[in-house]
């Protein structure tokens, strides 16, 4: 738990080595890309093997020393090949020349170039604050002791990083691979572990908990803000358009301000409270619905699958974008590799994938993929948004007048999915005809293929039996709004963003369906279903529209400033759309910042080092089911049953459990159940006391015994 610094450093340079073989790997194929984005794409090269090859060896081997040490031998052995290959390659195509240059010549050269790497990539050094406050966020919410030796965490870490800290622990100290739910022992871990196994192997090493914890998503977050801002660029082709668009996207905040501003005038306290109470902030506050939660401090931060699956998805779309303009087959083979590994990172980023391509594969087979037409006769996005817009407002009616049942959704959803199928395979087929798109379409076939070969595996061992439950995949139509009028709705939850976007569709000249086309797609599905028993985790499929969403936003705003009368003008327009698009976000984020919650107690935590100590991995510890469990998350060891505030959102059966949970506190004397749930050590405090209404602990001491206790907390063991 509290490890040492030999342990993080050996952590630590595990993962550097695999972020090394990254780079050697993309500077070696992609070398029709920018430093930057080979750079970029390296790194995220890094983080894939470094989660995937252990896993692979631990399949085999189990979750150990031995296993990394192959996986990183073996990955070393076949990048040294690769590498030598290409050498001896560029070697037979290329004659090298042995000029000799001055001095002066040289420092002349290096001057030049250093001089267009500031020109063209210092806009990249917009990322380097948010990037900095994320650290602090981090830093702060990711179990930090006080001074009396309490360990604390955020608003918005105070939940999940609980869940997160119990998977990273128990995968590093039992062993066991696949992993299996330290929460519900005996079942096979079915959220998508690869998101937390990279942790796991920083901290096989001998590193904090902490520091294991916080390390690889430092290079997760770079990944996402890069990528967003290199896909950007690349597909707004221009850097004022990216770098606005990123603004947009990460200090995303509709007008929920405007609540609190009008409620002052009833209740002078409303605007304080936003800094002082739990979720009362301008993005994420059910009273007033709103609901568009910020996606630094609310969906970065807290959630480590969203956070590594983006850091993979994004950086994917801008390489896949780039086959589709380049032609180039060796791009589409690293965007289905890219792709293929997602499911067991983050699933709605592996779908969100499938989307984009579907819509990606209809615009590269045929011809709009830029519509210039100055009249707006016959524009596909003017169509598609008024259907849109007249589907959605017409169930939103339906759904206030009547009680319309759920399976009526999903199959409007299905027949629009079969309808994007069907128009996939028109323009697939259109495409193999025309001798200008047959080699696209072919590249598609070839990406389809990698993606089924890699995924598939993934998908029926794992995705497809958590999906089984009823709660999961279903008909839910608006199901973030609970009474405002749809339009209304996600208007002040959205904000300008989605003003200037609509704005898009009919007055820009130039309309590239490449961006619009994801939009429809992924919004049209996501809000006529929900796949998993949470429906709030939908958002993260509409964020990724809602990115496509920003890019058209700051298209559209880039060229109105253009054309304002003045600078003065053009200033104050884009100054002004900038505050209403970010006031919310930032309000949000500094309620984030400033926030602070007991997590565990100092005595709770010595009592964790103790069971770290003197047990063994595979124990199984009688706790009570609360969220904050720190034998689950600080030791790596087995409770009899978890919270259900996680394990219902998985889709478990863990009811049984939590009975025995209850019957077993409140009956000791009952040997059965003990024997049944093989349990080796009760853990009692105050929380255990107080949920169960134990009296006395004397109870426990006829069939276990007392083995260690600090302050209120006691630990027994069962005879």
């Amino acid at each position: 738990m509290d490890g040492s610094l030999i342990g993080n450093l050996a952590g630590a340079g595990y993962f550097l080595l695999f972020q090394v073989f990254g780079c050697v790997l993309s500077f070696n194929i992609l070398k029709k890309e920018p430093g930057t984005a080979r750079l970029l794409l390296g790194s995220v090269f890094g983080s894939l093997l470094a989660g995937w090859m252990p896993a692979l060896f631990s399949m085999v081997m189990g979750f150990n020393k031995a296993s990394h040490i192959a996986a990183l031998l073996v990955t070393a052995s076949v990048i040294a090949v690769f590498c030598f290959a290409s050498r001896n390659r560029l070697k037979n195509q290329k004659n090298i020349s042995s000029n000799v240059k001055s001095k002066a010549g040289n420092a002349g050269r290096v001057k030049k170039d250093i001089k267009q790497v500031i020109h063209e990539y210092g806009y990249l050094l917009i990322v380097l604050p948010v990037f900095i406050f994320f650290t602090l966020m981090m830093l702060s919410h990711t179990i930090p002791y006080d001074q009396y030796g309490n360990i604390h965490a955020g608003q918005a870490t105070n939940g999940d990083m609980n869940m997160h800290l119990a998977f990273i622990s128990s995968i590093a100290e039992q062993g066991k691979f696949p992993p299996e739910y330290s929460l519900l022992p005996g079942t096979k871990l079915s959220y998508p572990f690869l998101c937390e196994t990279n942790s796991s192997s920083i901290y096989l090493w001998g590193s904090s908990l902490r520091f294991a914890y916080m390390f690889p998503m430092f290079f997760a977050v770079l990944q996402v803000m890069y990528g967003v801002l290199v896909l950007a660029k690349e597909m707004l082709r221009s850097r004022v358009k990216a770098v606005i668009a990123w603004f947009f996207f990460f200090f995303n905040g509709g007008f929920g301000i405007w609540y609190f501003v009008d409620g002052i005038r009833a209740d002078k306290f409303v605007f304080s409270r936003i800094f002082t109470e739990f979720y009362h902030t301008p993005t994420n506050f059910s009273d007033e619905n709103l609901r568009w939660s910020n996606i630094i401090v609310d969906m970065l931060l807290p959630q480590r699958a969203t956070l590594f699956g983006w850091a993979v998805l994004l950086p994917a779309l801008y390489i896949l974008y780039r086959a589709i303009s380049l032609k180039d087959r060796k791009h589409f083979i690293v965007a289905a590799v890219m792709a293929g590994g997602l499911p067991l990172i983050h699933t709605h980023s592996f779908l969100a994938m499938a989307f984009v391509c579907a819509m990606w594969l209809v615009c590269s087979a045929s011809s709009f993929k830029y519509n210039i037409n100055k009249k707006g006769i016959n524009r596909v996005s003017t169509w598609l948004f008024a259907g849109f817009l007249l589907l959605m407002c017409s169930l939103d009616i339906a759904r206030l007048e009547t009680e319309t049942e759920e399976n009526v959704y999903f199959v409007i959803a299905l027949a629009g999915i079969a309808c994007i199928g069907i128009i996939c395979l028109y323009m697939a087929f259109k495409g193999l005809k025309n001798s200008e798109t047959r080699g696209t379409v072919i590249n598609w076939a070839i990406l389809l293929g990698i993606v089924l070969v890699l995924a598939l595996p993934q998908l029926f061992n794992w995705t497809f039996q958590q999906a089984q439950g009823e709660q999961f995949t279903r008909g839910y139509f608006n199901w973030a709004n609970q009474d405002d009028l749809y339009v209304f709705f996600y208007i002040k939850n959205i904000g300008i963003v989605l003003i200037l976007a609509v704005m898009a569709l009919f007055f820009s000249k130039i309309i590239n369906y490449f961006i619009i086309l994801p939009v429809f797609a992924i919004w049209f599905v996501a809000e006529l279903i929900v796949f998993q028993p949470n429906v709030y985790d939908n958002n993260k499929l509409l964020y990724i529209a809602y990115l496509f969403m920003c890019m058209g936003a700051a298209s559209y705003l880039a060229d109105a400033v253009k054309m304002a009368r003045s600078r003065a003008a053009g200033a104050v327009l884009s100054c002004t759309v900038l505050f209403l698009g970010s006031i919310s976000a930032i309000l949000t984020m500094y309620r984030e910042y400033i926030s602070d919650y007991q997590l565990y107690s100092k005595d709770s935590i010595a009592m964790c080092r103790y069971i770290e100590e003197n047990t063994e991995p595979e124990d199984i510890i009688l706790t009570d089911t609360r969220y904050n469990n720190e034998v689950a998350a600080l030791t790596g060891r087995n409770i009899v049953c978890g919270s259900g505030t996680f394990l219902y959102f998985h889709g478990l059966q863990y009811y049984g459990q939590e009975a025995a949970v209850s019957e077993m506190f409140q009956n000791p004397w009952n040997t059965e159940l003990f024997s049944q749930y093989n349990v080796k050590y009760i853990y009692v405090s105050n929380s255990e006391r107080n949920n169960y209404n134990i009296i006395s602990d004397d109870i426990f001491l006829e069939n276990a015994e007392l083995v260690h206790q600090e302050g209120d907390v006691c630990l027994y063991r069962c005879k």
